[in-house]
Parts: C-alpha cells; sequence; structure tokens
C-alpha cells in the first residue's frame, strides 16, 4: 500500500504550538503581575488574547475583573466581557461579571438584565442570585429580593 499526498499527524503547526505557548506565557505573566503591577498585569493579559489563536476565556475573563476592580474602568471592562461573550455567548460568568460592572457604573437596568441572563444560563448561579436580590430590593422590588434571596439560600444551605 501506498500513501500519497500531504499526511497531517497533529492538527496543530509547530508555528500554532508556539503561538499557543506564548499566549500561555502571557497569560501567567499577567497573573503573576496582577496584585504588584496592574498596568503590567493589563498588557500582558490583552497580550495572550490578542497572541491566542483561539479566543482565550481565562484572559477575558481575569482582564475584565482586573479593570473592573480599578475604579473608573468598568466601562473598559463591559467591552471586554462583550467581546469575549461573541466567542462564548452562553457563558453564565461572563454574564455575572458584565451585570457586576453596569452596577459600578450605575446602570441597574444592564446590570439586571445581565443577571436575568446569567441565571436563565445556570439557575444555580448562587451569587447572581444574591446580587438581583440586592439590586432589587434597592430598586423597591420586595417580591423580587424575596425570591431570589430564597434561592440563593436554597443554594447555599
Amino acid at each position: 500500500m501506498e500513501i500519497k499526498g500531504d499526511v497531517v499527524f497533529l492538527d496543530t503547526s509547530p508555528t500554532q504550538r508556539n503561538v499557543e505557548q506564548q499566549a500561555e506565557e502571557w497569560y501567567d505573566l499577567g497573573e503573576q503581575l496582577r496584585t504588584s503591577d496592574v498596568n503590567g498585569a493589563e498588557q500582558a493579559y490583552r497580550k495572550a488574547i490578542a497572541l491566542s489563536p483561539r479566543p482565550f476565556y481565562a484572559a477575558y475573563v481575569d482582564l475584565g475583573a482586573l479593570l473592573c476592580e480599578l475604579e473608573a474602568r468598568c466601562e473598559d471592562a463591559l467591552h471586554v466581557f462583550d467581546e469575549a461573550l461573541i466567542h462564548f455567548p452562553e457563558d453564565a460568568v461572563l454574564q455575572f461579571n458584565r451585570a457586576i460592572a453596569f452596577e459600578e457604573i450605575g446602570q441597574p437596568d444592564q446590570a439586571e438584565q445581565s443577571y436575568l441572563r446569567c441565571l436563565e444560563l445556570d439557575p444555580t448561579y448562587a451569587d447572581a442570585h444574591h446580587n438581583l436580590a440586592i439590586l432589587l430590593e434597592k430598586r423597591g422590588d420586595p417580591k423580587g429580593l424575596v425570591r431570589h434571596l430564597n434561592a440563593y439560600r436554597r443554594l447555599t444551605t
């Protein structure tokens, strides 16, 4: 038997594996810098996202969270979460983080919608029930408060 044509033994070329490794290394650097050099961590996460041949979920989540932890950067975090949602549209964590960012910038309607979408994707997301309960209390919705606080209690006890 004679084999003709190109034979592919791996689905990633050495070049692609090298790029994936570089993206991972940039991500790891971001993790290391997170507490000591916030700007360096941001740049490292962005480099990991840019280099990765596939959408880099952890880098998106951690970059968005880092930006939201910084005062006045929650709008930047929203852009990161929105970009990530293009690649991971059914992800509850991204919706949860997005809701927090909306709360931080004073957009409770959008925060509520993101919490509800998070819970639609994962009804057992206890922290989303908790945060939504608090938000609904602030908005004068006692029935919503009780419903989501009870859900939170059921999930955490």
